[in-house]
């Protein structure tokens, strides 16, 4: 990675960033392989903004202007070349129908690289220290977003032992109502984003309730409507999400909460293994 990148710089100013900047912002992030070629007048119309904004807003990213703000996007462009070639090869060697996953592989991992690329360790500190002190942990995330949020409740209730996934949107105002200060809810939401959980996040710190969401991108409603974020590209050119450095994220979380509370969570998991052995949850070879 290119010490102090643009999407590092990116990260650090969303919150300070005008309507027009931060549709500038998410261009850049949402087409990595395009971007770095553009000028700052392709970049304005594809952004849909004024040429000078563009101009702008590689200054307020510190960069001594657009050019070198691009120049520096080039340069994390090339860093990519090599799996460019690799996908090149590909044409060659493999029909249609085995490209098609090779693509798609190839778009999961830049997506892990981006998402490498932009993680703030203060954030994502403090993000575990958040969810290893709350009293009770709800998490909210819908349709597609549903998956991670089973993904992450399963895990942080083993650890744990005090979280919920909130699954039913009809009676989620009643579920949320009873957190409080020293409580946690996470809200997860990826393209295209559901009011619903938009909403969880917005009732929840309306009370005063800490919140957690993790999402995309700064660019996200989620991202203007929470206390903390963790973003995970999950750009991929289908009717599906792409979920692979999202889920790569929540790993992070829940293997750092697990070694917080190492000792706690030791003796939990070794009660539900003598639970899991006695009940014959799990096949005896499946180890």
């Amino acid at each position: 990675m290119v010490k102090d990148d643009v999407y590092q710089r990116i990260r650090e100013r969303t919150g300070s960033m005008s309507r027009a900047q931060k549709k500038i912002a998410a261009y850049i992030e949402h087409h990595p392989d395009a971007a770095p070629f553009l000028t700052a007048a392709k970049l304005a119309e594809k952004a849909g903004v004024g040429e000078a904004t563009v101009v702008r807003f590689a200054v307020m990213l510190g960069f001594s202007g657009y050019t070198q703000m691009q120049q520096r996007l080039q340069e994390e462009m090339r860093q990519r070349v090599t799996t460019v070639e690799r996908l090149d090869l590909a044409e060659d060697v493999y029909p249609e129908e085995s490209r098609m996953a090779f693509e798609v592989m190839q778009d999961d991992m830049n997506n892990l690289q981006q998402t490498l690329n932009r993680l703030d360790a203060a954030t994502f500190a403090e993000a575990v220290r958040r969810i290893c002190g709350a009293r009770e942990i709800k998490v909210v995330a819908f349709r597609s977003s549903h998956s991670l949020g089973y993904f992450l409740t399963f895990y942080l209730h083993l650890l744990l032992q005090n979280t919920e996934l909130i699954d039913n949107s009809d009676t989620m105002f009643e579920r949320l109502a009873g957190l409080e200060e020293e409580d946690l809810l996470i809200g997860i939401g990826f393209p295209r984003y559901t009011a619903r959980t938009l909403q969880a996040l917005q009732f929840s710190r309306s009370r005063g309730v800490p919140t957690l969401a993790l999402t995309d991108s700064g660019a996200s409603p989620l991202a203007g409507e929470t206390d903390l974020c963790l973003f995970a590209s999950s750009r991929l050119p289908s009717f599906v999400d792409s979920f692979t450095a999202p889920l790569s994220l929540v790993n992070g979380l829940l293997t750092a909460v697990g070694q917080t509370v190492k000792e706690q969570a030791s003796q939990r998991l070794s009660k539900m293994e003598e639970l899991w052995e006695s009940e014959g949850i799990y096949h005896p070879g499946g180890e």
